[in-house]
């Protein structure tokens, strides 16, 4: 259950930053954030209201401090893309943010894995690599922008742990902490800082970002559940193959070519699935 959760995830993860993507072509990605995460705050308050079986602060707390985390890696990840290349810095981060949960749950909460297990991690790190590499522009490749991939991974990778924290009884109300964060932080960047309106200065369609939200928050969610069902290190390596989703819709919806890197990807990703699956 907690496999096919985690992949199931992954799924929704890619999607979700495809429908980002497209959306930053329309208006700011601070203005998609915005529009994405306050819809997702709203669709995840009710789920929770209506779904959990108890309210626990100290779950929403978890929550709190998981979409801290997120965002400094979110925004240190779109640092590190603008500084280039993005073929360093998307695999970077992927395998950083799979890694740090998976050394959590093995080192921490001494949580242990078959051999098969072991092999499939490894070769599904492998294949996040694989498939977010994209074809590295002749540009000498910074400190700076490794630095910066490295930290949002692990920015990331903390933001699954702190979800990992909490109980199957309170879910999914630690996400809710998590958007409660984000949205907040997003206002204060345009309310404080820039002293204008999160919406688009001209009349633009939101319904792309909007759906976006909803993708995301409820990828969030199936994250926190899969994590309540199975090992962290497991769920965590499988959810960060969402780069997947996301090339293919990229092939599919705007018709972009694989490179052979993420072809190879892909057939790592199953390899390590079947392993882990074993």
């Amino acid at each position: 259950m907690a496999i096919t959760l985690a992949l199931l995830t992954a799924a929704l993860f890619g999607t979700g930053d495809f429908l980002g993507g497209l959306s930053g072509k329309r208006m700011s990605v601070l203005r998609v954030l915005a529009i994405s995460h306050t819809i997702g705050l709203v669709l995840i308050t009710v789920g929770a209201i209506v779904i959990a079986d108890e309210f626990l602060l100290g779950d929403l707390a978890w929550g709190a401090l998981a979409g801290i985390a997120g965002f400094i890696g979110l925004a240190l990840l779109y640092q590190g893309l603008a500084r280039g290349p993005m073929g360093v810095v998307a695999p970077l981060t992927a395998i950083t943010s799979a890694a740090v949960p998976a050394g959590w749950g093995l080192l921490i909460d001494d949580e242990s894995l078959a051999g098969t297990a072991w092999v499939g991690v490894v070769v599904a790190l492998f294949a996040i690599g694989l498939a977010s590499a994209s074809p590295v522009e002749q540009s000498p490749v910074r400190l700076a922008a490794v630095l910066e991939a490295l930290i949002a991974g692990v920015g990331f990778g903390l933001m699954f742990v702190g979800l990992d924290q909490t109980v199957a009884a309170s879910a999914p109300w630690p996400i809710v902490g998590a958007r409660l964060m984000t949205v907040s932080a997003m206002a204060v960047v345009f309310f404080i800082v820039k002293r204008e309106s999160p919406l688009p200065p001209v009349r633009a369609d939101i319904r792309l970002p909007a759906i976006a939200g909803f993708v995301d928050t409820f990828s969030n969610a199936l994250f926190l559940y899969a994590t309540l069902e199975g090992d962290l290190a497991v769920v965590a390596v499988l959810s960060s193959l969402y780069p997947i989703a996301t090339v293919i819709l990229a092939r599919i919806v705007l018709g972009e070519r694989l490179t052979r890197l993420q072809q190879s990807g892909f057939v790592a990703a199953m390899v390590a699935t079947t392993l882990i699956a074993i």
